[in-house]
Parts: structure tokens; sequence; C-alpha cells
């Protein structure tokens, strides 16, 4: 007898969850359609699982929610379940037992809880509670176009100064030394690097070497380097009136 009553609890039970999911609303299933061309819209409808003889009605905005279930770390145990807004679909056609609707509206998720998998998804449940009507014309989707990527453009370089284009002609000229659009007055030749720094600061006329002297040519004609040295017809001429030593 009890075990009569028991079976006779269980099934109650049962027709009465199938009852209740009846009465529910969900995405069944979800179609796109393929574009032939880059200017060929995308539509993409969703299939309710009510038609003909519902609450529904062409241009109808229902939500959509998504029952997540929060459990621990470990999985074991479940708190219980939570809707979370997802999104708004808007009827466009209503059939004996189905439903076909487009997306109308997807939530932010900077108010609503996160979701891993954004977007309409086949499970998702259709809350009529806040449903009201659009007769507007739906606006028609456009293609997203993924524009190619532009060549970056040159650098541009600054053309140098004319003092420093001039400069870098003539290398042995002294650089002109510019300070808040002033050029400095200072043009005294740079003293080349390989004379050594013991080497006198005077310029003058060099007297002639002892490979450059001719045999025999008395001292008094060899100048010092501050003195000039002798024409080379002096220089020839003492060279032949002086006596051949043997």
């Amino acid at each position: 007898m009890k075990s009569l009553i028991a079976l006779s609890m269980a099934s109650l039970t049962f027709i009465s969850m199938n009852a209740k999911a009846a009465d529910e609303l969900f995405i069944v299933d979800a179609h796109r359609n393929i574009p032939l061309s880059d200017e060929d819209p995308i539509y993409k409808d969703y299939y309710l699982n009510a038609g003909e003889g519902s609450e529904l009605k062409k241009n109808l905005v229902v939500n959509v929610v998504r029952k997540i279930t929060v459990r621990d770390s470990n999985g074991a145990q479940s708190y219980g379940e939570i809707d979370v807004p997802v999104g708004q679909l808007r009827i466009i056609a209503l059939g004996a037992r189905v439903a076909v609707a487009r997306e109308y509206k997807l939530f932010s998720r900077d108010e609503n809880p996160m979701l891993e998998q954004t977007g309409l998804l086949v499970g998702d449940k259709v809350d009529l509670k806040g449903a009201f009507v659009d007769s507007k014309p739906m606006a028609t989707p456009k293609r997203k176009v993924v524009e190619a990527a532009k060549p970056a453009a040159p650098a541009v370089v600054a053309p140098l100064p004319a003092a420093v284009v001039s400069n870098s002609l003539a290398p042995n000229a002294a650089p002109a030394a510019v300070n808040s659009g002033r050029t400095s007055a200072s043009t005294a030749t740079p003293v080349p690097s390989s004379v050594p720094s013991s080497a006198p600061s005077s310029v003058g006329p060099k007297a002639p070497t002892e490979a450059q002297v001719p045999a025999g040519l008395p001292q008094e004609f060899v100048k010092p380097a501050t003195e000039p040295a002798p024409s080379a017809d002096k220089v020839a001429e003492a060279a032949s009136a002086s006596p051949v030593r043997n």
C-alpha cells in the first residue's frame, strides 16, 4: 500500500514538472544565412518553443535570461541558480508551435553579472516580464568590413641649417657656433690632431732640412724657423761660389 502511494506521488510530481516546463519558453534553435557578396546583410533567426495561441505576438520584445548554477570551487556543492539577463528578442513571425525572433538588444555587463559566453544561445530562457510591443521597422543589419591596414607614412626629416651644411662640405673650415640665432665670429682654423702638443704655435716659413741644403753650403745661409729662408737663386749662387770640399 505504501509503495502504491509513493508511486502515485512520484507520478504527480513528474506531471507537474512537465507542465511547468511546457509553460516555460526557451530558445530551441538558431539559424543564420550565408551571404553571397560583401553587400548582402547577415540575418540570424532564433526559434522559440511557442507559437499561435501563446502570449507571444508579432513585434513583441521579450527579455532573455540565462540560468547559471552556482557551485563551490570544487564543484561538489550547489548553492542554487540565478537568472542572468542576456538581452532582448523581437518576435517577427509565429507558427503553430514555433515563434521566430531576431536579436533586438544585448545588455551590457557593466551592471549585470558576467557571462562566460556572450550573445544569445540555444537553451536561454525567455522571460515575458517587462515585454512590450515595438512596431517600428527593424534596421537592416550591416556587415562589418575589415579595412586593409594602410602603409605607414614615410618619416619627414627636417632640412639642416645652411651653416651646418656648409661646414660639413668644408671640413677644414671652423664650424659656426649658433647660439640663440646668433653666429659666433670665431673663424680660427683648428690645429690638426696629428701635430704634437710640443710643436711651436707660430706659423711661418720653416728652415730647410739637411737633405734640402746642398753640400758645402755655409751655415750662415741656413736660417732659423723664425727668419725668412733665402731664395732658391741665392742658394744656387752661394753653392756655385763656394769651393768644393774633398
